[in-house]
This record gives C-alpha cells, structure tokens and sequence, in this order.
C-alpha cells in the first residue's frame, strides 16, 4: 500500500535506511559490549513471581530422577483397568497431605 504526498521524494525512507545501516555497523563494531553482564554485586529486584519460580525451580532440581519403571507398571495397570488404591487409601492421603501441609504453613 502507497500513500501518496506524504514523502514524494523518498528522502524519509532513505534516512531511516541511513540511521539502521549505522546500527548495525555500530553492533557489529562492539559485540563484546552487547554480551557484558553486570557485576554480582548489582542489586536485582525480582518479583514475587519471579521469586516463585526461582524457589520452584530449586526445589526441582532438589528431586529424585524419574523412575522410568515405575511410570511404565503404572501407565500398564491404568491400560489394564487395574484398581491402583481404594477409595480409604486415596482419603488417607488427602488427611495425611492435608495436616501436613496445615503444619507447614504455621
């Protein structure tokens, strides 16, 4: 799409072509500048979020390796229709999870 009359003469084009062909000779001129990374003893603020997911991420990396077996017996006996606990055991673990995560928060 052309609009007409707003630059007739192209010289808004050919100035913005002159300013990015500088930029990029500017960049190529000092990559080690674009790759420094500031001192660890800058400040950083993170947000709440960002804390989050720091606090996750730690703690993943704190768990055991996946046991690939027992992800296998499992996926097999849920093919199978198997029962893999009863209706106690699953409201045992909901009570059991419930107090323990009541505890944790005092």
């Amino acid at each position: 799409m052309t609009i007409r009359g707003l630059d007739p003469s192209g010289e808004l084009g050919k100035l913005f072509f002159h300013v990015q062909s500088k930029n990029l000779q500017t960049q190529e001129a000092s990559p080690a500048r674009a790759t420094q990374r500031p001192s660890s003893a800058d400040p950083v603020d993170l947000s709440v979020l960002a804390q989050e997911i720091r606090d996750y991420s730690t703690r993943v990396g704190q768990f055991p390796e996946l046991r690939e077996d027992k992800i296998q017996r499992i996926q097999q006996a849920l093919e199978a229709g198997a029962q893999l606990a009863t209706s106690s055991q699953v409201a045992d673990a909901v009570i059991r999870e419930t107090i323990l995560n009541e505890l944790g928060s005092k």
